[in-house]
């Protein structure tokens, strides 16, 4: 019994070790962002805003000029892990929020729409007194950071829009739903596991991800005419194998006031956390920003 015991601890041990190896550059980054977490001096305050009966979350990480990070659906802000240490080190201060019902922020009673996280946002900013930032926005941050510098140009000093649409023809394949006969083997039970922490939602996982299928069957829709509206210069990024269309993704880079685009090869949609040394220089060079060591 105690040999069996030995011999099932040594292979879970090594599937524990073969994971995080097939999951490198991810987990190294994220052992790595969890070490300088616990270990840096950076001040960081974190607070929540009331706002049409949901309680927003954010969390403020070191000082200087401030760069609004905007996380994707069905992620929370800890989807920044690569990005966080090295622009804090830099002397910026970053500002992640967690759109509402995913993470620490509630789901409220209004139906999801870009519009209503784009308000949530500016609310946060006027909490804080940020009267302008640079964003960067992956997923549906990229759209919303779209929306905040189409509706409110004098809050934006940079656009970075990783991964982002600006209507639901830009998405190759359609959207996910939910398949009733998934069985349920270790990995479908793993995989479910992860995507409910990842997004935050817990038990109103499954619920969000209805509502965010709904959602992005018919939003967004931004006009040619929104797009050259936008003031701020704006990088547009997008991963070789995206789910977003190349094409798509050039004609909003194309369509922007001040826009232009980078391809990460080899990437896909997840691109800030499966190819981060790629995206960081993207936005070091686009905002301007030193990557120390």
């Amino acid at each position: 019994m105690k040999r069996l015991l030995s011999m099932l601890s040594a292979f879970f041990l090594l599937s524990l070790l073969a994971i995080f190896v097939w999951l490198t550059p991810m987990s190294t980054n994220f052992l790595n962002y969890m070490l300088w977490k616990y270990s840096t001096d950076a001040p960081v305050v974190t607070g929540n805003i009331d706002y049409r009966q949901a309680h927003i979350h954010y969390e403020v990480i070191g000082s200087g000029k401030p760069v609004l990070m905007l996380h994707g659906g069905l992620s929370n802000k800890l989807c920044w892990f690569s990005q966080i240490p090295w622009l804090v080190k830099a002397g910026r201060q970053v500002v992640l929020v967690d759109t509402r019902g995913h993470g620490r922020s509630s789901r409220g009673s209004d139906v999801l729409s870009y519009e209503i996280f784009a308000e949530d946002t500016l609310k946060v900013l006027d909490r804080l007194a940020i009267t302008r930032t640079d964003i960067v926005g992956w997923s549906d941050g990229g759209i919303i950071a779209l929306l905040l510098g189409l509706q409110s140009p004098e809050r934006v000093d940079r656009i970075v829009a990783i991964s982002a649409n600006f209507h639901p023809g830009g998405v190759i394949g359609g959207f996910d739903t939910p398949d009733p006969d998934v069985s349920y083997s270790l990995m479908n039970t793993l995989k479910s596991w992860f995507q409910v922490w990842w997004s935050g939602a817990g038990d109103r996982h499954a619920e969000l991800e209805a509502e965010l299928n709904t959602l992005w069957q018919t939003q967004p829709q931004l006009k040619h005419s929104d797009l050259q509206a936008i003031a701020a210069p704006t990088l547009v990024i997008a991963g070789e194998n995206d789910i977003i269309d190349l094409p798509h993704s050039g004609e909003m880079a194309q369509m922007l006031a001040q826009g232009s685009i980078e391809i990460v090869l080899g990437a896909g949609h997840a691109s800030p956390f499966t190819h981060p040394e790629q995206i960081n220089q993207l936005i070091a060079s686009f905002l301007q920003i030193p990557i120390t060591p």
